[in-house]
């Protein structure tokens, strides 16, 4: 059974109201910002207008967020979601954010669409006003993209150093009996070792000289004994009575 936010045991270290404020916020923004490109790159690919690398850029990063908090979100609910590597992602994701914030303000500001007022008689047609307030939805969602994103950026770092500061980790006993048995000790060989003995050719040569032993003593026994018999032959040959 797949525990909830949990990786061999160990919840998340990220505070839960915040972490979630925050990722909210970013796929909000995400979500609105490439909606708004995609409609407004959609109808200037079919006026054949060039389309601003502003609005390229802007729709990257809203995708690219997108793609980032769908990726977090299954490690955070699945196995275990590391700041190091979160802050990895944000930190990357904050510098396209801010600087498709710059471009999105310089490229706006001489028409001046922040300060003016959408509505028909101030740009002349219903449409041009309704571009006006896609305008502002745009800038003010990007905002809230760049800011998230730094937030979130700021909640990583802080969840990180926090973890780090606990102590350092201290490797159990079993598992340092595991490393000393797998660790190379000097002189090829490791601590305890002894070289094996060779047992049995020292029994077996032990067992050949005493064999060789019993050999010579029961071929010795049997000389003297048949020297013995000899001898006796001979002194009851030299005894018998002769007729």
């Amino acid at each position: 059974m797949v525990k909830r936010n949990v990786r061999g045991g160990k919840p998340s270290d990220y505070p839960r109201i915040p972490f979630h404020l925050l990722r909210t916020a970013q796929l909000l923004s995400s979500a609105t910002v490439s909606a708004i490109m995609g409609y407004f790159m959609y109808f200037l690919k079919k006026e054949h207008y060039n389309i601003p690398w502003t609005f390229i850029l802007l729709l990257a990063v809203s995708c690219f967020t997108i793609l980032a908090l769908t990726i977090t979100i299954i490690l955070y609910n699945f196995t275990f979601l590391s700041p190091r590597f979160n802050t990895v992602l944000n930190g990357g994701l904050s510098v396209l954010w801010a600087v498709g914030m710059g471009m999105l303000t310089w490229s706006i500001a001489s028409s001046n669409v922040l300060a003016k007022q959408c509505s028909a008689k101030v740009w002349s047609g219903e449409a041009q006003a309704g571009v006006c307030r896609d305008y502002k939805a745009l800038w003010s969602m990007t905002l809230v993209g760049a800011v998230s994103t730094f937030a979130a950026l700021a909640l990583d770092i802080h969840t990180w150093t926090k973890t780090t500061k606990r102590g350092a980790y201290v490797l159990p006993e079993d598992d340092k009996v595991a490393l000393k048995k797998k660790a190379p000790v000097r002189g090829g060989r490791q601590e305890g070792f002894e070289p094996t003995r060779d047992v049995h050719g020292q029994g077996s040569m032990m067992f050949e000289q005493e064999r060789e032993m019993d050999i010579g003593y029961h071929n010795r026994y049997g000389a003297d004994e048949a020297q013995a018999a000899d001898g006796a032959a001979q002194g009851l040959m030299a005894a018998k009575p002769h007729p």
